[in-house]
């Protein structure tokens, strides 16, 4: 039903997790997609792979979304390949789960760098292009730590994504009626590999916590983001699509 053929999607911090998912989606749905990684190289290089192997069109661009000089690079590197960056998926995020008396000033300020700055630089970069072709979709992934607050006294994380949905709202009011919609995605628990590590009983404590009693999938994540990119979704701005099977209901 989806359909995003012709469509250039960049999903950034896409080599791995929740941001790999969304960029297998992307391209099975037809998407040509960008592969945006910090420091993973062969991870990255993975997933480009695997998007090629199947018969669609990808490319990785290194670059930390924290700066500048780099996202305005990535954009031109995208644009010269491909014309122009139709869907912009503003992934790239991280949380230490420090509480607050040991967070650092220094922790704070990369944790809001990454999880909040990334998207007003990315964001910014690339509606020029949408505005002048008359059609666009932004689409950031947040959590519901910046719905309900984290559990962990988390709170750097907390406050960068809970600025994603102000961000949001903001920049939907001031770009739909030149054909772009913002939207955002505030993710529950979703089986990544950096969840391997954690001990069984913890898993079963946080499944325990969660209505439909398991965890989320990044090609759950994957199509959730790949509806909010499509024709389908042109009605829908501002919004925020919560996504975490209940243990969050507001």
């Amino acid at each position: 039903m989806i359909d995003l053929s012709g469509k250039v999607a960049l999903v950034t911090g896409a080599s791995r997790g929740v941001g790999s998912g969304i960029a297998k989606v992307l391209a099975a749905c037809g998407a040509d997609v960008v592969v945006n990684y910090h420091v993973s190289t062969d991870k990255a290089k993975e997933i480009t792979e695997y998007i090629q192997a199947s018969g669609k069109k990808a490319i990785a661009v290194q670059a930390d979304v924290t700066r500048p000089e780099d996202v305005e690079r990535m954009v031109q590197i995208v644009t010269d390949k491909f014309g122009q960056v139709d869907i912009l998926v503003n992934n790239a995020g991280f949380n230490r789960l420090k509480p607050i008396l040991d967070i650092t000033v220094e922790d704070w300020d990369c944790s809001l760098n990454l999880n909040l700055r990334s998207h007003f630089l990315t964001s910014k970069a690339v509606l020029p292009g949408m505005l002048k072709h008359g059609w666009g979709r932004i689409i950031g992934v947040s959590s519901i730590s910046g719905q309900r607050g984290g559990l962990s006294g988390d709170v750097d994380y907390s406050a960068a994504k809970a600025g994603i949905l102000g961000f949001t709202r903001c920049l939907a009011r001031h770009v739909a009626d030149n054909g772009v919609t913002v939207n955002a995605v505030a993710l529950g628990y979703i089986w990544t590999d950096s969840m391997e590590g954690v001990r069984k009983e913890k898993k079963e404590r946080l499944i325990n916590q969660i209505l439909v009693l398991r965890l989320g999938t990044i090609d759950e994540c994957g199509a959730t983001v790949a509806f909010l990119a499509s024709e389908e979704a042109a009605y829908i701005t501002g919004e925020t699509i919560t996504m975490n099977g209940g243990v969050h209901i507001d």
